[in-house]
């Protein structure tokens, strides 16, 4: 799995079209403030263990957003980071239970941008030496 990790002072999403494996139940628009962006891919490697991806990719989260001090966290599918993905099912798996994972720490806002869709989206990164960051689980 790789991670681009933003610290933002705002991002926001709108699905604007779907693809052959587009989500069903997605939330076609939403944004939060103050707010650290998860852009993930799920890779074909990941599909070996996806109960420890989670595991290892929700530390990563948990533990860079405690060290910025922020609660909002927006988990955004993102494929072009590999070009190695998961099957769709795979990585709808993992984003779903990264999400819920980080959720379950209670501390923390997650939002989720749906898999499958062309989304418009902006983003506004703080700029300080911790504001961007990468990540291979």
């Amino acid at each position: 799995m790789r991670l681009l990790l933003i610290h933002s002072d705002h991002i926001e999403y709108e699905a604007r079209k779907r693809t052959k494996v587009a989500e069903e139940d997605a939330v076609p628009k939403d944004a939060l403030d103050e707010a650290l962006a998860v852009f993930c891919a799920v890779e074909s490697v990941d599909e070996e263990n996806i109960e420890d991806v989670i595991r290892q990719a929700t530390d990563e989260v948990v533990t860079t957003a405690r060290q910025l001090g922020t609660t909002n966290i927006m988990i955004y599918p993102y494929a072009h980071l590999s070009s190695d993905l998961a099957s769709p099912k795979t990585a709808v798996t993992v984003l779903r239970g990264l999400a819920g994972a980080i959720a379950g720490e209670d501390e923390f806002v997650v939002k989720r941008a749906p898999f499958g869709w062309y989304k418009a989206f902006s983003l506004s990164c703080k700029g300080h030496p911790l504001s961007e960051l990468s990540r291979t689980i």
